[in-house]
């Protein structure tokens, strides 16, 4: 054979060994939510009162020592009943901070709304933060787009529960129950295009930090969620990769909650090196495959100007991920702060999804700015104003060849048009 063709069959050769496999996109959509558990659950009888303050101690050694919280609860929490009906009707106690007073209203064992007064900062001026019926929206209405076909799935950026207490074991306790009746089972079966992308669920959740709380195992999350057992995710594995229609999804873990870094990447399961080596390697393998949209999901916040704050600089992932975004459109799903911000840095979008339901701590005096550097990224949501009671849901569009479509669905009860929907990043 003449050493021409010989050395052009070579060169065909590696070339074809060399170039990856290009990903076939297809349209398709979703939507994001994150922070939708309802506030806790209590024993609602008069004649179990005992109980009740047994898990209202439990709570406050979430964010006291266990020395301090009996004390607290004892001195500070006061539960009030119907006389008639010996129900637990209203709960005072004290907020995050030693000024704060925060009024609760329940029916039939749940918070239905919470208030707080700050008698400190604000007195005499109370701000509702919480409304059952808010989340219970949010609920409705993505469950809606799915069975609808407007969404082929959802992604929740965590907190999904309470905790894993309250039950003899942890899917079987109220707020798994709650997730199961209100959003699990109101779901069509994966369809044909989910499944053969190796998708059995409708829900992909990150793991929060309510969701291990008095469930190290996750024993609650993987019963609701069976399906993530075979994407990897087990009780010492709590992240996980999948790609649909030639889009990768990737969700971390950013640990349990410590009340001293309240934002803090304090996984162990992996620990966070270890994860964001994997993560590079996940993202290494979508560029070498021509993946160009990469969707990340993890709870706590890379970018953050109220609440708890965002992830600090030392175990912030931003430099790990906008190394990539040269290359891919990348976009970040955060929550844990439960307020609503969007961000763009360095090529990367960020989106603080905390308005599925859970108390807006964001919207009361001392927790709407918090101090930033001056060249903090700007948040595109707020735009500088005080955040408000504000319940939402993301629908995100994923076009083949075009700009992926951002658009919120949102619900403020205090505002004369409670109701909008607003394209984001136009």
């Amino acid at each position: 054979m003449d050493l021409a063709v010989v050395l052009s069959i070579m060169m065909l050769a590696g070339c074809n060994q060399t170039k990856p496999t290009e990903a076939k996109e297809s349209a398709f959509a979703f939507d994001v939510y994150g922070d939708s558990r309802s506030m806790m659950y209590l024993p609602y009888k008069q004649d179990e009162e005992a109980q009740a303050r047994q898990l209202m101690v439990d709570m406050f050694e979430l964010v006291l020592p266990a020395k301090v919280a009996p004390e607290v609860v004892a001195k500070d929490v006061k539960l009030i009943y119907d006389p008639m009906t010996k129900e637990l009707v209203e709960m005072v106690m004290p907020f995050n901070t030693a000024s704060e007073v925060t009024t609760l209203k329940f029916d039939k064992g749940w918070v239905t709304e919470a208030s707080v007064e700050d008698v400190k900062l604000l007195p005499g001026v109370s701000r509702t933060m919480f409304r059952l019926h808010g989340g219970d929206w949010v609920a409705r209405e993505v469950v809606k787009d799915v069975k609808s076909g407007n969404a082929d799935f959802i992604v929740s950026t965590g907190d999904l529960v309470w905790w894993g207490k309250q039950a003899d074991k942890p899917s079987e306790n109220p707020y798994w129950k709650l997730v199961n009746e209100d959003v699990l089972k109101q779901l069509p079966s994966p369809d044909k295009k989910l499944q053969d992308a190796g998708l059995d669920g409708r829900v992909f959740p990150a793991v929060g930090n309510h969701e291990v709380w008095d469930d190290s195992d996750v024993q609650g999350l993987l019963a609701s969620f069976p399906y993530l057992k075979k994407l990897g995710v087990s009780n010492d594995h709590l992240i996980y990769t999948f790609d649909y229609s030639g889009v990768r999804f990737i969700f971390l873990w950013t640990g349990k909650y410590d009340y001293r870094d309240p934002s803090g990447w304090g996984a162990t399961r992996p620990a966070y090196e270890a994860q964001m080596k994997q993560l590079q390697t996940w993202m290494d393998d979508a560029k070498s495959k021509g993946i160009k949209k990469v969707f990340i999901s993890f709870h706590a916040p890379t970018f953050c100007r109220s609440g708890m704050g965002a992830i600090p600089q030392e175990q912030n992932p931003h430099k790990v991920i906008a190394a990539y975004a040269k290359d891919m459109n990348i976009v970040v799903f955060n929550g844990h702060v439960h307020t609503t911000e969007l961000y763009e840095v360095d090529g990367v979008k960020y989106f603080v999804l905390g308005g599925g339901g859970a108390e807006q701590d964001p919207i009361l005096p001392g927790r709407t700015h918090l101090k930033v550097p001056a060249d903090y990224p700007l948040d595109q949501y707020w735009k500088g104003a005080s955040p408000k009671e504000d319940y939402n849901y993301l629908h995100v569009n994923v076009i083949p060849g075009q700009p992926t479509k951002f658009t919120v669905n949102r619900f403020r009860p205090s505002s004369a048009k409670p109701f909008e929907t607003v394209e984001l990043f136009r």
